[in-house]
């Protein structure tokens, strides 16, 4: 409510509703927006300003609506409360390690053993205490806003390393600051107030490095030496780790309902984390700055020693781990992704009152007002009575409150380990599983990283990598988390960066020896079920559980529909098979174990297929000609076909890059067995493809058969087909017999001309082309079931082409002078034709037909015939303009008879005079007609 109304005055006015659904990521938004729009974007100095403003205001703002109104108390319990205007607060008892640090007086029962240990030793407690007045001497000196810095380091663990942190705070306490910064950045605001600033902090960091120097050397001479210092130092460690409670498995019991009781216990714990932080990164200082000034305080050189291989690395561990407790106390948890209809309706099952209490947490998911912690206590086991105390609607005692507290962080830190406190990794893995069932990718995302960074630390001193495979595990989980925040709608540049990171993630996890055990360990949904490859030894057997693995991987790809990586995974188990068939083929004979070479057919299908998803087609016909298994290969083969075609990519099966050495004969089968069984519309036009195929390669009779199949087609199936134009498929006609006969005519004359079949032995239903045939094995090879037909091979010369050429193009012509003909498009005789087109007063096309089909003396009765259907249709009209059309035709009959007469033979020639006088004899009794 304070925040809203700091936004409202900024002029934000954000609905309840709207703010109440705001992210931490939106609202991080809303408040840039409001700093970047009041102050200089390019002068730090004005953001700075803007940011005191609005902190300011806000502290009015949450002043005001959180005035303390009256104390209450729970008499049966002993709880005591605040009511504020808008809020409420509880109290509750100070640990006795919170005692500690803030230098009040410890009492009995507490986090810790404290009071056991130095109560009956005063020497050490003094020590102690010597020790706490140098770390508060720190914190003072380097102040709260370096020291939040600090906190933000850990938490952005990518920008910046923790070691890189660390040596930059013990170089402030060591030198000071860097004031030449200072002066650059600040040169508008004048030399003299830098140079009294810098002035007045040298000062303090001689009063500073004097204090913490003496103070040093009192505790080395009150112990006697730094060994026992040391040892001080050690026990104090030892006092950061929290108890560990045991807890019988059998009678814990877990989930607990969102109530207060929860969140005051979520927030008790964060309060508890807090110091404990703060106490372990102080102490972390100390011990740095402690080795920085080792001549100044006499430090023997196996007491550096210890300090740096023993209890530095030991310090940042607890101080990492209590980061992360306070960190998921804090951080609220993310909104669940929104998944598709079918997986939400596959959760719609009956289930039991147990599952009906979890409704009130789990709807606060991604609110604010749930933090990692509250799921986490989802799966916290607790003991019956602390259960029911958890549950319960009034308000627990402070005692018990803080009893829980050391429950909660004890479950966190040890889980259910009874030996020595399991590793950070270890812990982040079970933490883990719980939180990423809640769908919690992006905030698992950071603490994955911070794990991981933290392990690398540890793994140069310890070599844990070498030890265990949990830092397999731990980057399996994080490529988990960062593959699934790729698919749930972020930016095309952040959704590519998390790809690529998921993917080196998954191969890092897979290269460790002792991996395979390590994820086998994790819950179903994140890890791999359980195979009995890696109860073998030997380097076969890391083999195999790779090839499981990448194939595991692979599907998980594949699911989330990223071919890219998928593919990736795919290639890399196929480099696995070889080494992994050796210990497959030691096995004894069992259906269900696959041999390599059937592993490596569908592994190699699955790279077929994810390269046909990126439409990376020569990568994919790569994985065809590779696949070893030949039923396979042919699947894939006719996949390609298909594809490329669906997706007219058709040109790079005639650009001659792709070698098909061996598939020639299956490539072009497949090419007519899809031109025969699809759509003559088709586009691309399968026919025309297989066309294209061969003139690349230079056959060309190959090439003019199936462009004249293609002819023959349409003539067949263009009348059948009402939605087919007429003109379009006698133009479709004319272009595929033009391509024949020029295809032909590169070919030796000696072998001009084609095989045609009448009726393919491949077609099937011409009227049903989404049917195929069905297919069975002979041998290696898959033989279509073909249909029983006659074969009537029929060669096709060049001359026969030519003659159907010309009257293809006669059928066109009355088409598009719109002549209506049932046979028009189909079988006409030549006679019949040219009756048509001399009616359709299309002479010379009429003409070009006769001195195309007849001769001799077929020639000169077919000229008759055609001059006397003109002098008839010149007598029964009387206009004007019908004797022009009918005299113009008469010279143009003239001219082509004399030319087609010189080029054949002379002595046609008086026989032709003789057709011409008949001709003027119809004329002039044409003329004395209109002038009787």
């Amino acid at each position: 409510m304070s925040l809203q109304e700091v936004l409202e005055t900024r002029q934000r006015h954000l609905s309840d509703s709207e703010f109440r659904s705001l992210t931490v990521e939106g609202l991080r938004k809303e408040i840039l927006t409001v700093i970047e729009s009041e102050g200089d974007e390019d002068s730090p100095i004005a953001l700075s300003h803007e940011w005191e403003k609005v902190c300011s205001l806000y502290m009015q703002c949450w002043c005001h609506n959180n005035v303390p109104y009256n104390l209450f108390s729970n008499p049966s319990t002993g709880g005591i409360g605040l009511i504020r205007r808008h809020s409420l607060s509880v109290c509750r008892e100070l640990d006795e390690f919170e005692q500690l640090v803030h230098g009040m007086p410890v009492v009995n029962g507490g986090f810790s053993s404290l009071t056991s240990v130095w109560v009956d030793n005063m020497i050490d407690s003094e020590i102690l205490h010597g020790i706490l007045k140098c770390t508060r001497s720190i914190s003072r000196h380097l102040g709260k806003a370096a020291l939040a810095v600090f906190y933000e380091g850990l938490r952005w663990p990518s920008s910046v390393t923790f070691q890189h942190i660390l040596c930059c705070f013990l170089r402030i306490l060591d030198t000071g600051y860097d004031f030449s910064v200072l002066k650059r950045s600040n040169s508008h605001v004048g030399l003299d107030s830098v140079r009294g600033k810098e002035h007045a902090y040298h000062n303090n960091q001689r009063k500073f490095a004097l204090g913490i120097l003496l103070s040093l050397q009192d505790l080395r001479d009150k112990a006697g030496g730094w060994d026992r210092v040391l040892d001080v130092i050690e026990k104090y460690l030892s006092s950061l780790i929290p108890q560990r409670f045991s807890l019988d498995n059998e009678s814990a019991t877990k989930g607990t309902l969102y109530n207060v009781n929860t969140v005051l216990l979520v927030q008790s714990t964060a309060q508890v984390a807090e110091i404990q932080f703060e106490a372990a990164r102080d102490l972390l200082l100390l011990l740095g700055h402690l080795v920085k000034i080792k001549g100044q305080v006499s430090i023997e050189p196996a007491n550096i020693l210890r300090i740096q291989l023993q209890l530095i690395p030991r310090f940042q561990d607890i101080a990492v781990k209590y980061f992360l407790l306070h960190w998921m106390c804090t951080i609220s948890a993310e909104a669940p992704p929104v998944e598709d209809f079918s997986s939400q309706l596959s959760l719609l099952h009956v289930v039991g009152d147990g599952r009906k209490q979890n409704r009130a947490w789990e709807g606060r998911l991604g609110t604010g007002d749930l933090t990692l912690a509250g799921i986490l206590l989802f799966g916290y086991p607790t003991t019956s009575v602390d259960h029911a105390l958890l549950c319960l609607g009034t308000l627990q005692s402070p005692y018990t409150l803080l009893s829980n507290v050391r429950k909660f962080v004890s479950w966190i830190f040890w889980g259910e380990n009874v030996g020595q406190l399991p590793k950070l990794s270890s812990r982040a893995i079970a933490l883990s599983s719980i939180l990423l069932q809640h769908g919690q990718y992006g905030v698992l995302e950071k603490f994955f990283i911070t794990v991981d960074e933290h392990s690398k630390q540890s793994r140069l001193l310890s070599s844990m990598e070498s030890v265990d495979g949990e830092w397999h595990a731990l980057l399996h989980l994080l490529g988990f988390c960062l593959l699934a925040r790729a698919r749930l709608g972020l930016e095309e540049k952040l959704k590519d960066k998390h790809i690529g990171e998921a993917i080196r993630c998954f191969f890092r996890a897979a290269s460790g020896e002792k991996a395979g055990h390590a994820l086998q360990e994790l819950s179903f949904q994140m890890g791999l079920q359980h195979s009995g490859i890696l109860s073998s030894a030997g380097p076969s057997s890391a083999a195999a559980w790779k090839l499981h693995y990448f194939e595991w991987v692979m599907q998980i790809f594949d699911q989330h529909n990223l071919s890219a990586g998928a593919r990736q995974f795919a290639l890399a188990a196929l480099e696995q098979v070889d080494e992994a068939c050796g210990m497959i083929d030691c096995l004894p004979d069992d259906s269900s174990v696959e041999h390599a070479s059937n592993v490596k057919g569908r592994l190699w299908a699955n790279v077929f297929k994810f390269s046909m998803d990126l439409d990376q087609y020569r990568e994919a016909y790569c994985a065809i000609i590779s696949n070893p298994d030949e039923e396979s290969k042919f699947i894939c083969l006719r996949r390609f076909i298909i594809v490329i075609c669906e997706r007219k990519a058709t040109q790079i099966l005639c650009d001659r890059e792709l070698p098909f050495v061996g598939l020639l004969e299956k490539v072009e089968r497949e090419l007519v067995w899809k031109a025969e069984c699809s759509d003559i519309t088709a586009k691309p036009n399968p026919y025309k493809l297989l066309y294209a195929f061969y003139m690349y390669r230079q056959n060309w009779r190959r090439a003019a058969d199936y462009i004249y199949r293609y002819t023959a087609r349409l003539k067949e199936e263009g009348v059948l087909k009402v939605h087919l134009q007429l003109s379009f498929t006698l133009q479709e006609r004319l272009q595929g017999l033009t391509a024949a006969i020029n295809a032909l005519h590169l070919v030796d004359p000696a072998y001009a001309w084609i095989d045609f079949r009448q009726e393919s032995s491949v077609r099937l239903d011409w009227h049903s082309p989404s049917k195929r045939a069905r297919t069975f094995m002979e041998g290696n090879s898959v033989v279509p079931i073909q249909k029983e037909s006659a074969k009537q091979y029929q060669p096709i010369d060049i001359e026969q082409l030519e003659n159907e050429y010309v009257l293809t193009s006669a059928h066109l012509q009355l088409a598009v002078a719109n002549v209506k003909h049932s046979s028009l498009g189909g079988d006409i005789l030549p006679s019949d034709l040219v009756v048509l087109l001399v009616q359709s007063n299309l002479y010379e096309m009429a003409f070009t037909v006769i001195f195309k089909f007849w001769r001799d003396s077929s020639l000169k009765r077919e000229l008759e015939k055609v001059v006397q259907i003109m002098a008839q249709k010149c007598c029964t009209s009387k206009s004007s303009s019908s004797l022009i059309l009918y005299n113009t035709q008469i010279r143009r009959l003239h001219g082509m008879c004399f030319n087609y007469i010189l080029k054949n033979t002379k002595d046609y020639i008086a026989d032709f005079q003789l057709l011409l006088l008949k001709l003027c004899y119809v004329q002039t009794l044409k003329l004395s007609y209109h002038c009787g």
